[in-house]
């Protein structure tokens, strides 16, 4: 038998595109050799988020259950009541057929089961709707438990799993097909339930999450130019950072939200509820409208509204509905 080989961190510079699902693996394997509590159950999606060394050097903590989420969820379950932290592995657009599974035996028994989401949004783009999660963030906000964690680089990916592993309660962890820009250093700081602020600004708040954090770091390059945007990466979706939120929008008094899933129940809503409720502040929620097609993941953003046309108009629009 060859030797394994040890753990190392995967070192990625700014600049580079480099898909979040393939930087969970090493980082997970990471976290793993400090905690042997972690667990990894995957439905047939190992290969996919870079498991394979975890496999190998951690065989007896590593399970793939093949195309059963339910069981997953089940297995998990298990796990946790026998005092482990296990990590439910599929992709994002099939959890639906297991969330009465998370429903009844992680939510109602309040375990600290993990559930990971690959492929988010609809970066999963030539496989088609059927393959695009562009739903599951608005079912964990319902889900009483559940934290909600969306990754924005490949760079965070470690730190947000070390949060996850110590939140007290069940986290889900979103991640992405497609390379995305890389801009954090490595292992930037993260905490649950606590925002970043990347840009500062006066005209308009932008809240976004996901790579799309990525994206408007570049877009603002051009248009900081004629307006004064705030940038929030808003890494997590449940809780939200309150706090900062409500003092970022009484400051510029607009906010645009952007985010790679169906415009109700995910980032928009969650900052709409938060702001209606407390400061309410004019909002243009930037999402996908519907199901989206099947094609390449750059170019269905700008099909579906989301990418830099789209942002930019809802800037627009709400800067019009500011001066009103």
């Amino acid at each position: 038998m060859s030797a394994i080989t040890p753990a190392t961190d995967v070192e990625l510079t700014a600049g580079e595109l480099v898909a979040v699902r393939r930087a969970f693996g090493p980082a997970f394997e990471k976290c793993s050799e400090k905690d042997e509590r972690l667990v990894a159950i995957t439905a047939d999606l190992g290969g996919s988020v870079n498991l394979s060394g975890f496999e190998e050097r951690h065989p007896s903590r590593y399970f793939n259950c093949g195309v059963a989420e339910t069981n997953m969820i089940g297995m998990s379950a298990g796990f946790a009541m026998a005092g482990y932290v296990p990590y439910a592995i599929t992709f994002g657009s099939f959890l639906g057929r297991a969330m009465d599974h998370i429903r009844q035996s992680i939510g109602h028994n309040k375990l600290k089961v993990n559930v990971v989401g690959s492929h988010g949004g609809i970066s999963n783009g030539k496989d088609g709707p059927s393959a695009h999660a562009i739903e599951d963030i608005g079912m964990f906000r319902s889900m009483p438990p559940f934290a909600i964690v969306v990754v924005a680089d490949a760079n965070q990916i470690r730190p947000a799993i070390q949060a996850s592993i110590d939140y007290p309660s069940p986290v889900y962890l979103r991640l992405y097909r497609e390379p995305t820009p890389v801009f954090y250093e490595e292992n930037p700081p993260f905490e649950i339930g606590k925002a970043n602020v990347l840009r500062r600004g006066s005209d308009v708040t932008l809240v976004a999450c996901g790579p799309h954090v990525g994206y408007c770091l570049r877009w603002l390059e051009v248009w900081s130019r004629d307006v004064s945007i705030e940038l929030i990466d808003c890494h997590t979706v449940k809780p939200l950072d309150e706090e900062l939120l409500l003092e970022s929008a009484s400051r510029t008094g607009a906010v645009v939200t952007v985010e790679d899933h169906y415009i109700a129940g995910g980032l928009g809503s969650a900052v709409c509820e938060l702001l209606s409720e407390r400061h309410p502040t004019p909002v243009q929620r930037v999402g996908l409208h519907g199901y989206a097609a099947s094609g390449p993941y750059y170019e269905l953003l700008d099909h579906v509204g989301i990418g830099e046309s789209g942002v930019r108009a809802g800037i627009e629009v709400v800067l019009a509905r500011k001066r009103r």
